[in-house]
Parts: C-alpha cells; structure tokens; sequence
C-alpha cells in the first residue's frame, strides 16, 4: 500500500510539475505577442497569441486567468492590424484580418469589440465600393457594398451606396426602395447629411427619367416620374419646365400654366423657353390675351420667329 501511495504522489508531483511547464510555456508565447504588439507587429502577433492560447486553453484550470488575458490581446491585435492595414491603404487585407477578428470577437464574447472591428470592417468595404462605382465596375461595386451590409445591417453609407448603384443601372424602383430606407434611418440623426444626399440623388433620377420619357413622346411617364421627384425634394426651374412641356402634350392647359408660374418664379436666367410654353399653354386654353402676353417675352433662342408667328399670323396679336 505505501509503495502504491508513493507512486500516485509521484505521478500528482509529475502532473503538477507538467502543468506548471504548460502554463509558463503558455506565458512565454504570450509575452512574445506582447513584443510584437510593441513592435507594432499586429500581423505576426496574432499566429503568437493563438499558440498561446492553445497551449493555456491545455493547461486548464490553472491558466485561467492568463487564457484570459490571451484572448483579449488577440482580439485587440485584429483590431489594431486591420487600423494598421487601412492606414497602409492594404483595404482588402484590412477588412479580410478584420473578418476575421470580428468571428473572433463574437466566439470569445466580446460584444463590444465584435461591433468595434465589424463597423470599421464595413466602412472599408463601403469605402471600395464608392472607389469601383466611380470606375463603373456597378457589379463589382454592389458586391462590396453587399459585403459590408453583411458586417454592418445599418451600414448608412454602404446602403446609399447600392441606391447608387440601382440609379446607374436606370432601376427606378430598387432606387426608390433603397434610398427611402437610408432616408428613414438617418433622418433627424447624426446621419442627416446622408438622409439630404439621398433625397437629392433620388429627385434627380427621376426628374432626368422624366426628361427623357418626354424626348420619347411619353408626356404621362415624364408626368408621373416629375412629379414624383417632388416628393424627394422642392423642384428646380428645369422640373417645372419639363412638367409645363409634359402637360401642353397632354392639352392640360391648367395644370401646364400653373407648372410654367412656377418655373419662371425659380429660374434667374433667360426665361424665353418658359414663356413659350406659358404662351402654348394660354393659347391652347383659348387665352389669347395671356398667349401674347407670354409670347412677347420670347427674346432669344430657337422659338423666337415661332413666337413671332403665333402672335401676327394666329392670335392676332395688338
């Protein structure tokens, strides 16, 4: 029995002494990632920290509190290599370590830095997306953008981003839907200048689709799509023009003096396209008075003999 004994307090001696080992190897590694932290070395430190981790995660209990301190300098080592990455302009590699450290995040629970690497993460993808719209790599662009929907589901930035992307493409109604939601979630925010940006880029949209629903012959289209950019933003002198055109197409003689008041209230230079269509739309109301009023104000550009004529050879005018 006592030899027994002796034995098994050998083999609890040698088990100690093992984890002991296994514990100060664990340290050992981890204060070699905290040189290279140091060293700003983020890149090589992580591999470090994992070992480290590793070999604590084995020792078991004793290395509690050291396994803690690993898993937190890992995760601070992907946050601070993607900042380092970024500011290297290395974006692809950034947001790849960031990927990464975001996974790691949430695997340790760390809620706060999972949401610290997941936004700058999204914010470079973002970022590459703007930089492949402007080249016109539209699918390329959408893609990234997705990417960092999938980090960021609130990603103001990559959001109005795909709206631009639907706008390139001539896809009015994924246009609309996209930037109503950025408008929605940044209004009355920190974001507003995001919610002002997408209002503007919508209204514009609409009203060039009006523009050339109107140089096809569609007045009710170019109607329907004017009008409807109105809803984005107040109306520029060139929307209310287009409009006053649209509704002389579709003799709605009202509609179209009231959109051509409007137009010449917001335009500060030459009004003679305006009071053209003014006079087209009195004439057509059977307004004489008013057609010659507007159509003596025609001064320059194409329609000034047309104006001429409609006043001496049509309404007669005094």
């Amino acid at each position: 029995m006592l030899k027994k004994s002796l034995m098994m307090m050998g083999l609890v001696v040698f088990m100690l002494g093992l984890s002991a080992q296994t514990v100060e190897e664990a340290g050992t590694k981890y204060n070699e990632g905290n040189e290279l932290v140091k060293q700003e070395n983020y890149e090589a430190a992580i591999p470090v920290y994992e070992q480290a981790l590793k070999i604590a995660a084995e020792a078991g209990p004793d290395a509690a509190d050291l396994k803690g301190n690993i898993e937190k300098q890992l995760g601070n080592a992907y946050y601070r290599g993607g900042v380092s990455l970024y500011k290297e302009k290395k974006f692809e590699a950034a947001i790849s370590l960031l990927e990464k450290g975001t996974a790691y995040a949430k695997q340790i629970g760390d809620d706060e830095l999972a949401g610290k690497t997941a936004d700058l993460a999204s914010q470079l993808s973002a970022k590459i997306g703007d930089s492949l719209r402007k080249k016109d790599k539209l699918d390329d662009a959408f893609a990234a953008y997705e990417r960092a929907l999938k980090l960021d589901p609130n990603s103001l930035k990559a959001m109005y981003g795909e709206g631009l992307v639907y706008k390139e493409k001539d896809d009015l109604e994924k246009m609309k839907e996209t930037m109503n939601k950025v408008i929605e979630l940044s209004d009355g925010t920190k974001d507003q200048k995001i919610a002002d940006a997408a209002r503007k880029s919508t209204s514009n949209a609409l009203e060039v689709a009006g523009a050339k629903e109107l140089q096809s012959g569609d007045a009710h289209k170019a109607i329907k799509l004017i009008k409807d950019s109105f809803t984005y933003q107040p109306g520029e002198a060139n929307a209310y023009y287009y409009l006053l055109v649209a509704y002389n197409k579709v003799s709605e003689w009202d509609n179209a003096i009231e959109a051509g008041t409007k137009a010449l209230e917001l335009k500060k230079e030459d009004k003679s396209e305006i009071y053209f269509g003014l006079g087209q739309a009195n004439e057509g109301k059977g307004d004489a008075a008013a057609g010659c009023a507007a159509y003596k104000n025609v001064t320059s550009g194409p329609n000034v003999e047309a104006a001429k004529y409609q006043m001496t050879q049509v309404l007669k005018c005094s």
